[in-house]
């Protein structure tokens, strides 16, 4: 008897402990509504002076028994919440990473004799002109390692034609254009090798504590035309405008095809490719779709292939109302309420050749996916019970600039009032340009683009910006 005595003493002390790290975690987290906080804040110290009392106070050994068993279970209880708590924090401590990898190449003729970036000392590299101030960083650090001659391009098709011919020893270009070109002229990817790959780090702007806000907001979702890690820069081939109204508890998820002819912002003369925007970086893409929606965008997720398929796969897939039959790669994607993996989402989110409608099926095909993400993560409960692992496995599936003190608002106020969201979806239409078009980051080159409607384009804008004033109105 003695000994439980003891034993329930120093547990009920350990417990106190384990209590006030519970509570001390949880209002630090910052996710739990106010009124759930004095519920939990009372229900800890009614149990913590329950046990403390009775431990010392409790002399028959049946009950000394209960309580033991009591204060572990309550105990245990506590270590899991803590825990909950830790996976959220640290969730939440990596989602504000706003760093963009830029990757670059040495390319040189395929048979000649150059086979790493030392061998051309001495010799000329080819520079295309339309760059960012990257670009130029990293021909610093080519000019650190050797001496070149560079010789500036304003024509791709030139760049090529000089390289193969041997008029440049090499050429110096971004990842994205290299693909472009790797896609675009069987010449340069049969006739060409890289010889060195560079990349620089680009830290993006961060919100300021002034900047950080709760409301009616857009959030421009790209996902980027690669695999591996999230912050290499790419092709934006998915840019979704989400318009979110917290005060109506409305979603508006507003497609642009990538293929989209825009004015890139800061840029005159050409026009490009809305995906092209990704070359230069997340801020590109959004100050083009601001300048083309005349809309504000304050924050980003960016997103990959990769991003698609893991989280498709980390929530046990996803349920979609498709509309259109077609036969995939991988399996046959029937008319009507499907269900899909990771891979087959990523498949059915990029099939445009088969889509009625091109580009403009395959974006809505994209919002029905992002639709079936926030319906299943909002409505399985068999999702709570892998909560941590999910949490862990989200970490690397995207980048934004979203502050954590926002989203924790969004997350509270829900939680408070458990509103159901409607969710409704908008498209820029467009038609494909009689003849293929030169474009502002490949110029010589013509490719196909979409000629945007301008009615579609102000019927978005404009339903953007009332659900955005819409709330303003109701606040006021």
């Amino acid at each position: 008897m003695r000994v439980f005595k003891y034993i329930n003493r120093v547990l009920s002390i350990v417990l106190d402990i384990v209590f006030i790290l519970l509570l001390i975690s949880v209002y630090r987290m910052g996710l739990i509504p106010v009124k759930y906080l004095v519920i939990l804040s009372v229900l800890v110290v009614v149990l913590g002076v329950f046990f403390t009392i009775f431990s010392f106070k409790v002399k028959r050994l049946v009950l000394s028994i209960i309580l033991l068993v009591f204060m572990l279970l309550f105990g245990t209880l506590s270590f899991i919440g803590i825990y909950y708590v830790w996976t959220t924090n640290s969730f939440f401590d990596t989602i504000e990473e706003v760093n963009e990898k830029k990757i670059y190449y040495v390319v040189v003729k395929k048979d000649s004799k150059y086979k790493e970036l030392d061998d051309l000392e001495d010799k000329t590299m080819a520079i295309f002109e339309r760059q960012s101030n990257n670009y130029k960083k990293v021909l610093e650090e080519v000019r650190d390692s050797i001496t070149i001659h560079d010789k500036e391009y304003t024509n791709m098709n030139t760049i090529v034609k000089d390289l193969l011919n041997g008029d440049v020893d090499s050429l110096l270009i971004n990842s994205t254009n290299k693909e472009i070109l790797d896609e675009n002229m069987d010449s340069f990817q049969s006739n060409t090798r890289v010889i060195a790959e560079l990349s620089i780090d680009v830290i993006q702007k961060k919100e300021t504590e002034e900047e950080k806000k709760y409301g009616p907001m857009n959030i421009l979702i790209s996902g980027i035309d690669t695999n591996g890690h999230i912050d290499s820069v790419s092709r934006s081939d998915v840019n979704i405008v989400v318009t979110i109204n917290p005060y109506t508890h409305e979603v508006l998820l507003t497609n642009i095809p990538r293929d989209m002819y825009v004015q890139l912002h800061g840029t005159t003369g050409l026009k490009d490719k809305l995906t092209h925007a990704g070359i230069y970086g997340i801020d590109m893409s959004i100050n083009t779709i601001e300048d083309f929606l005349e809309i504000d965008i304050p924050y980003y997720i960016r997103v990959n292939f990769d991003s698609v398929i893991k989280l498709v796969d980390t929530i046990n897939g996803i349920d979609v109302n498709n509309d259109v039959a077609f036969q995939g790669s991988t399996r046959y994607f029937e008319k009507g309420m499907i269900h899909l993996n990771g891979k087959e989402a990523l498949e059915y989110a990029r099939e445009r050749k088969k889509m009625p409608n091109g580009d403009n099926t395959r974006g809505e095909h994209q919002e029905r996916i992002i639709e079936a993400i926030i319906t299943k993560i909002s409505s399985s409960r068999e999702l709570l019970k892998d909560y941590g692992n999910i949490l862990d496995d989200l970490k690397d599936l995207f980048q934004t600039n979203i502050p954590t003190d926002t989203i924790k608002k969004y997350v509270r106020d829900q939680i408070d009032t458990m509103s159901k969201w409607s969710v409704y979806r908008e498209a820029v239409t467009g038609t494909a340009a009689s003849t293929y078009m030169e474009t502002y980051s490949m110029p010589g080159m013509k490719l196909y683009v979409t000629i945007p409607d301008e009615e579609s384009r102000k019927d978005a804008s404009n339903r953007i910006n009332e659900l955005l004033e819409k709330v303003s109105n109701e606040k006021d």
